[in-house]
């Protein structure tokens, strides 16, 4: 199978682009080729590693022309590499993939098989409101078939004007080689001033965005200092609210207590630092960060939003609270470190991603369904 994934973002730090290089690398040993279209980012020379081929044609287009350019590109690319099946990762490549293989300037079919090229859309997220009113309707008139993440995206595109029997939840899966339990770096706890058998470490891994709400977090763990002499909080992360939230903890005095990593690959040592892992957002779909903390074998606190509660089974593997509740959260944490809970959690949490969140059951699932369709 000649596969070509459409990406809208370039190829840097983000779920989809995690997605994306774990399904290039697992298909491509399979013995499919992968082509990935996309633009440049600082993860390109990795994806490539994994065996995929890079194709630049890029999807973030502003106006007719743009739009044009992109699907022409695409067109050209798919007849150029024989492309047998095209999986696009957002609403708005699914429309560049519709124009170029249905309409620019007639259909497109295999020259060799005189076959259609399927258009089979992966939705990972869709954070505007505005745009989930239609996406429905639109994927319903451009894929041929969509794979969702959570229940929680498929079930707001069903209301939006997709049919049921048009999609499938196949949930992304988590490495659970690559993310196990850990005993925490003596190094790293050196290099953060954190002393393992003293300190309640509570963490998050995400970019420091707006969305991703560590302005609450900060304000929750001040509270939960306040009481907690011992506990200490790790932001894993870089974004463009770095400088804020580092002035935001200065303010609020315990900058002694808060350790900002930057950006980290080595995610699963960092992981283990901890003794909780937080979510903080204010938008959330099918979180990966907490997927991978609970395949590390940590419990989690996030909000009930999205399909956060999809991934913490609650009271199980974790505490849920409703987004921006300064309180809740903080109550939330307190809860996890009374009596040493997170443990018997962090231990439910790993059995819970190897049950239902797998990297191989993931990849499996998207290998049916696209090998289904090239049958068809």
């Amino acid at each position: 199978m000649r596969l070509l994934y459409l990406m809208t973002e370039p190829f840097g730090i983000g779920g989809v682009q995690s997605d994306i290089l774990t399904l290039s690398e697992d298909l491509t040993a399979r013995g499919h080729e992968v082509y990935v279209a996309t633009t440049d980012g600082v993860l390109l020379e990795e994806l490539k590693s994994k065996g995929a081929r890079h194709v630049d044609i890029d999807f973030h287009y502003r106006g007719p022309s743009g739009f044009v350019r992109a699907a022409r590109a695409l067109r050209g690319a798919i007849r150029r590499h024989a492309i047998e099946l095209v999986a696009p990762q957002s609403v708005r490549s699914t429309i560049a993939a519709y124009i170029a293989l249905r309409l620019l300037p007639v259909g497109y079919r295999v020259a060799a098989h005189g076959r259609r090229v399927p258009i089979i859309t992966t939705i990972h997220n869709i954070h505007n409101p505005f745009h989930f009113r239609y996406a429905g309707r639109i994927l319903q008139r451009c894929a041929d078939f969509v794979i969702f993440e959570s229940h929680y995206e498929r079930n707001r595109l069903l209301a939006s004007g997709l049919q049921e029997s048009k999609s499938e939840v196949i949930h992304s899966g988590i490495d659970t080689d690559r993310f196990v339990v850990r005993p925490p770096d003596p190094e790293l706890l050196g290099r953060y001033g954190l002393d393992a058998a003293r300190h309640r470490v509570f963490g998050i891994v995400a970019r420091l965005s707006e969305e991703k709400g560590h302005v609450y977090l900060v304000e929750a763990f001040t509270r939960v200092h306040r009481d907690d002499p011992d506990a200490r909080l790790l932001i894993i992360g870089d974004g463009p609210l770095l400088d804020s939230i580092r002035q935001e903890v200065k303010a609020r005095g315990i900058s002694d207590v808060v350790v900002f990593t930057g950006m980290q690959r080595n995610v699963p040592e960092h992981l283990a630092l901890l003794n909780v892992f937080v979510l903080s957002s204010t938008r959330e779909s099918f979180p990966l960060a907490a997927r991978e903390a609970m395949a590390a074998g940590r419990a989690v606190v996030a909000p009930r939003i999205g399909g956060c509660p999809e991934v913490v089974d609650e009271g199980v593997t974790g505490y849920l609270f409703p987004s921006r509740d300064v309180s809740a959260l903080a109550e939330a944490m307190r809860l996890m470190v009374a009596d040493g809970r997170y443990r018997g959690m962090g231990e439910a949490a790993r059995s819970r991603v190897e049950r239902l969140f797998s990297r191989r059951s993931w990849v499996d699932g998207d290998e049916r369904v696209y090998l289904s369709w090239l049958r068809a």
